[in-house]
């Protein structure tokens, strides 16, 4: 077995064909390691970084594409994989589960040939099950390279039933109490409550109410909303709207939005985004209630899996869902 690693240095390596196939092979294939948020991320946040997309190869078989950037780090020069730590909640390699090791093994050995100066290899959020960031550790540690392996934060992943009752008999009879408590007492306070999915025809301004509910929120989420994090949602929405990846959902109670979910629906999954809702409506729990609700609409659509992505938020675990550790590998040049 011989493994081969290269760096595409010309054309779009965002349009390299190879990439597509590996995500049809690989049964563990999540929205972040699409082509298409890949390039997304880059043309947003992409200046001051420099773009290294390697190309590994076993017996001229491509079995992985690992998309990093190089940028200049309190005077190191640091590698992260493209997508960045904050916005993009799963990252790793582009390869199946059965090929990760041997793309770890072919990143090892390329960081220590390679003439590209780096000082740092920092991989944040990389999902244990897929076993990569176990597989990166193991063979920095058979080529003496030092490194740093930390938990550094969870994802909570619920697996869905065919259908409502099923997943609430599921639920602990605390948790469903609650739910069908706050429910209940939306329906009884406000009859016309709903949930709204948004259209292509509605996009437009869908999108401004869901920024304006995020920088009219309490806290964080009032100072996430930056200019530049709204531009970068509008550019995915458009993208994501005209291949049918994009949900915004709203929980409307009298034509007016207190509450908003920014979701993907790909491949049997949906992935919950991004959240908000109005402060004043807070003693409803206008948030959870609207969860739930497309918790309910994903089971009626026949999804298999709703992903909650980063976060420990409780309200994720009293909707059942179970919780993923995500590793954070540092690997470090010349043992500095």
């Amino acid at each position: 077995m011989t493994l081969e690693v290269s760096v595409v240095r010309d054309g779009d390596p965002f349009q390299l064909p190879e990439w597509e196939q590996l995500l049809h092979r690989d049964a563990d294939r999540h929205i972040f390691a699409t082509q298409e948020w890949n390039r997304l991320w880059w043309d947003e946040f992409g200046a001051g970084k420099e773009l290294i997309v390697l190309v590994v190869r076993r017996d001229s078989d491509v079995v992985g594409i690992v998309p990093l950037y190089r940028k200049s780090d309190g005077g190191k020069a640091v590698l992260r994989f493209n997508g960045g730590i904050d916005l993009t909640d799963y990252l790793g390699p582009v390869c199946s589960r059965s090929d990760c090791g041997d793309v770890a093994a072919a990143l090892v050995d390329w960081l220590i040939g390679t003439d590209i100066a780096w000082d740092e290899f920092d991989a944040h959020n990389l999902p244990v099950p897929l076993g990569f960031a176990e597989s990166l550790v193991d063979h920095a540690d058979r080529r003496h390279l030092q490194f740093k392996l930390d938990q550094e934060e969870t994802s909570a992943v619920l697996l869905l039933p065919d259908d409502w009752e099923d997943y609430m008999s599921r639920l602990r009879s605390k948790e469903r109490h609650e739910l069908k408590r706050k429910r209940r007492r939306i329906g009884r306070e406000h009859s016309d409550a709903r949930l709204r999915t948004g259209t292509d025809e509605t996009l437009e301004i869908d999108l401004k109410t869901f920024v304006e509910m995020h920088r009219g929120a309490h806290g964080h989420k009032r100072h996430f909303m930056r200019p530049d994090i709204a531009g970068f949602f509008e550019r995915v929405a458009n993208a994501f709207s005209s291949k049918g990846w994009l949900r915004l959902d709203f929980l409307e109670i009298g034509g007016r939005a207190v509450a908003s979910t920014f979701s993907f629906e790909v491949d049997g999954r949906l992935y919950l985004y991004n959240s908000a809702y109005e402060p004043e409506a807070a003693r409803l729990s206008p948030g959870f209630v609207l969860v739930s609700m497309v918790v309910e609409s994903a089971i009626g659509h026949g999804l298999k899996v709703f992903d909650f992505l980063r976060g420990p938020e409780r309200y994720k675990h009293h909707l059942g869902a179970e919780p993923v550790p995500l590793n954070n590998v540092r690997l470090l040049r010349g043992g500095s």
